[in-house]
């Protein structure tokens, strides 16, 4: 079975390495996008997808497009491909590229689909205090998650759980689900099932306001759920004199004795806890903070660095 990834996501290397354990799957090619300039050095960084091709001598290549791309097109046309697997590649992909694989394009999401169409499923999961999400294999045409549903898996959402954490649920399932939805394809035995439009819901693009903190409007659970669900990436923030302070880690906390307590204020309960009291009568405990432009540091040692902190009142 011959395969290539269109593939960029950073969560790719376990999952990647799984498939390849798989005697029956060749995997001649991965297509990423390019490199790109990261942090404020601008210094250019390999995706994550192409480290894991040349561990495994496999070729990559890295168009900025497939218009027009005829190099790019015969390359694909040549390898004789069963499948194309696309996985959070982050580019729209033509028709005439789709219709080269003898069995078409599959893809990859993470929800049961039409829930949650298009770009952040995990976050927008979490933030509903879902209890479980899904990883849904489907065939793949021009339009973003709207073809037909291959195979869907159940994963649970835990209290706790972060979007780490389902990544790495998704992990462990990842690779056999894949390989024997292809191995059903290729038998004839897999029935597939079309979307119901009339109940998708969507899920935007990430953006910065989305995971700023505001006491002021969101409950504690709101609040905690940004946390989860953009935990370790963007992360949450507000605002400390005129600062970004990253919240890093907190949890929620049920909390009846807050007569005497200003809300949206930082208090410090005893010599280990410093905690925000939020409007539903539950409190926010900061464990690990990280002011604009200094480093990570635990709650504690943050306070004695800045004394000022305790008392503040955010908005």
């Amino acid at each position: 079975m011959k395969i290539a990834f269109f593939w960029t996501w950073e969560f790719s290397k376990n999952i990647l390495n799984g498939i390849l354990k798989y005697k029956e799957i060749e995997v001649p090619l991965i297509i990423s996008q390019p490199d790109r300039p990261v942090w404020r050095k601008k210094i250019i960084q390999e995706t994550p997808v192409k480290k894991i091709a040349k561990e495994n001598s496999i070729e990559i290549q890295q168009p900025d497009s497939f218009k027009n791309n005829e190099d790019i097109k015969n390359l694909l046309i040549s390898l004789n491909l069963d499948f194309i697997i696309v996985v959070a590649y982050g580019k729209i992909i033509p028709k005439d590229i789709l219709d080269i694989p003898k069995y078409g394009c599959i893809n990859i999401h993470w929800s049961i689909l039409p829930k949650y169409r298009w770009a952040s499923p995990i976050q927008e999961s979490i933030k509903n205090w879902d209890k479980e999400t899904w990883l849904t294999i489907m065939y793949m045409n021009e339009k973003m998650d709207e073809w037909d549903i291959l195979k869907i898996e159940k994963i649970n959402i835990d209290k706790e759980d972060k979007t780490i954490n389902i990544f790495e649920k998704f992990e462990k399932i990842w690779p056999k689900l894949l390989v024997d939805t292809l191995k059903w394809i290729l038998s004839w035995e897999i029935k597939w099932q079309k979307q119901n439009d009339r109940k998708a819901t969507y899920c935007q693009k990430i953006i910065k306001t989305d995971w700023l903190v505001s006491f002021s409007k969101e409950t504690s659970d709101e609040i905690y759920n940004k946390f989860r669900a953009y935990n370790s990436w963007p992360e949450i923030y507000s605002f400390y004199n005129d600062k970004k302070i990253i919240f890093k880690d907190c949890e929620i906390l049920e909390e009846n004795n807050l007569e005497n307590i200003n809300i949206w204020q930082v208090v410090k309960l005893n010599k280990k806890t410093i905690w925000v009291a939020c409007s539903d009568k539950k409190i926010l405990i900061l464990k690990q903070v990280k002011l604009e432009g200094k480093k990570t540091m635990d709650i504690l040692s943050f306070v004695n660095w800045n004394k000022e902190f305790l008392n503040y009142k955010f908005k």
